[in-house]
């Protein structure tokens, strides 16, 4: 089975020997196959296109519309760094950058005096005044019915 796609960029300057010449197979490496990086000169055609091989991958490369066609073909893999299984990228998970911090030591601190606490105080009122500036007037709302 050959997986095939295109892009808009090429990756031929990965095959470009270290030589100032202005003759093209001289330019870059030959001997392009599936097996061997390099470009396949006689496949491709001068100004049109160019074919060439990196890592078991087959590009093609447009010179007249600047798109690149790659094939991949999927039955010679033995490589244990590929993965040929498919492969689902989470949307929500996008920004996730490292594993959450969980903190399992939480120390709760409680108190010792009762929730009903300041109920009790009630005992020390003696009128209505004390009643409602009692905590600021905050917990008991008292309407003078006279």
């Amino acid at each position: 089975m050959i997986v095939t796609g295109t892009t808009n960029n090429s990756r031929l300057i990965e095959l470009r020997k270290y030589t100032i010449t202005d003759v093209f197979e001289e330019q870059y490496h030959d001997n392009g196959s599936w097996t061997n990086n390099g470009v396949d000169f006689p496949n491709s055609v001068s100004g049109i296109s160019v074919v060439y091989y990196i890592n078991a991958i087959r590009y093609i490369d447009e010179t007249l519309d600047g798109v690149t066609t790659t094939y991949f073909n999927l039955t010679p893999i033995n490589d244990p760094n590929f993965i040929n299984v498919p492969y689902f990228k989470n949307p929500n998970k996008s920004k996730i950058i490292s594993n959450p911090k969980i903190f399992d030591d939480v120390f709760i601190d409680r108190s010792d005096l009762s929730a009903l606490d300041k109920n009790y105080r009630l005992e020390y009122i003696r009128n209505l005044i004390d009643l409602t500036t009692y905590a600021g007037g905050n917990y008991f709302n008292i309407k003078n019915n006279t």
